[in-house]
């Protein structure tokens, strides 16, 4: 996943969005924008889904500018997005986390959501470590 701040003169402070390994925005933020009224509708309403489309409008409006902002996802967030504290082990699964380089820490990050959605109910999910080890992101 890739985050980038939208900022321009015609607001203060930035709209965040993200997107997908595919260029595909899967969320966005308008808390620190400062937007009025209609321009939350613009962007609510016509903000492009795919990253190259945004990144062309941006180079057409000399006033917008697009930055990446470089993710690191931290073990503190892995660890309270998994939410398995009282199971997993929390030094196992440290071990583990910083065993992985930064693009599988993203990754295992980012593919929590599905790995839990994709659980048949009545099963358990894995242990944090478990689900590091077995690297289902993967897959």
């Amino acid at each position: 996943m890739k985050q980038y701040q939208l900022t321009s003169d015609a607001f203060t402070g930035f709209v965040d969005l993200y997107f997908n390994e595919l260029g595909l925005l899967v969320e966005f933020s308008l808390k620190s924008a400062g937007l009025s009224e209609q321009q939350q509708i613009w962007i609510l309403k016509k903000m492009p889904r795919e990253l190259p489309e945004l990144q062309l409008i941006v180079e057409g409006a000399p006033n917008l500018k697009l930055t990446e902002i470089k993710l690191e996802i931290t073990f503190e967030m892995f660890w309270n997005k998994y939410d398995d504290k009282l199971i997993s082990s929390r030094k196992k699964t440290l071990a583990k986390y910083n065993k992985l380089n930064k693009t599988d820490q993203l990754k295992a990050y980012n593919y929590i959501s599905m790995y839990f959605a994709s659980i048949s109910a009545g099963t358990r999910k894995k242990y944090a470590e478990t689900y590091l080890n077995a690297e289902l992101w993967n897959n």
